[in-house]
């Protein structure tokens, strides 16, 4: 009997000493959570939105009406061009020996004709004429240049793949940048044309970006691009403004980001 107590007692004080350490260790441990960014709220009423940044050019997709093996590239994605500047280009060298057949007739029916005229009908000299002309044009297409001054967004392109006259393998813009604001549709009768408005980087409140009204887009469309929020809705509408970035040069800034955009009431 004695010896139960004694062992009832020493599984209390083990008991008493596995709580303490417990309790202790629970209370020693720091939070890992991130300290959210805490905003300075540019105006006293405002309108939250989320923003897209774009290219002011839009999105150019680069293509050709033609499809074939590539067979030089000349950029990669981040490269600054030039209006004209050539890009890369598709294999040409059956067209080429195709151009050089017809142009070889086309030389030997001029010499036929400088010898005797009547050897040589006019509708054959001006189907052959016209053939080459197209062949000529149709050359062209296999070199790919650039339509405006910006920058590559997106290049997948590379040596030896096929591209397709369909592919959106290429994407330029321009250097100036806009933001694309959704404003919910339960905010849009605050909303006025030329509304003063800043962004900030999301998860960097010191970073904020002056914005210029540009237009609003007269089409109120369903809500494509979500927060992450676990309070937002998924069925509402939205309406869409257009600012410019008044200083692409002050941070950096990569088309597609999301920025926080309040915009004054």
């Amino acid at each position: 009997m004695k010896r139960f107590f004694v062992l009832l007692f020493l599984s209390l004080i083990g008991l008493s000493i596995a709580i303490v350490v417990i309790f202790y260790a629970d209370k020693s441990k720091t939070s890992n959570t991130v300290k959210l960014p805490t905003i300075k709220l540019p105006f006293n009423s405002f309108i939250a939105g989320t923003g897209i940044v774009e290219a002011g050019s839009k999105n150019i997709v680069v293509g050709s009406s033609v499809s074939g093996v590539v067979k030089k590239v000349y950029i990669q994605s981040g490269d600054k061009i030039k209006k004209g500047e050539l890009l890369f280009e598709i294999d040409d060298s059956l067209i080429k020996a195709k151009l050089l057949s017809i142009k070889h007739q086309f030389d030997l029916i001029e010499s036929l004709k400088k010898v005797s005229p009547n050897l040589v009908t006019k509708e054959k000299y001006l189907k052959l004429k016209d053939e080459l002309y197209q062949l000529q044009k149709q050359e062209k297409l296999y070199k790919i240049y650039s339509p405006i001054d910006g920058i590559v967004l997106s290049c997948d392109i590379s040596k030896g793949a096929f591209f397709d006259k369909n592919s959106k393998a290429l994407v330029i813009g321009s250097k100036k940048l806009n933001v694309k604001v959704s404003i919910n549709e339960f905010d849009i009768s605050k909303f006025k044309d030329g509304s003063k408005a800043v962004a900030y980087i999301r998860g960097d409140d010191t970073k904020k970006i002056d914005l210029d009204y540009l237009y609003t887009i007269p089409y109120v469309k369903a809500k494509t691009t979500l927060t992450g929020s676990p309070t937002e809705r998924t069925d509402t509408r939205v309406l869409q403004v257009v600012y410019q970035i008044k200083n692409t040069n002050q941070l950096p800034l990569y088309v597609g980001e999301e920025l926080d955009v309040f915009i004054k009431e």
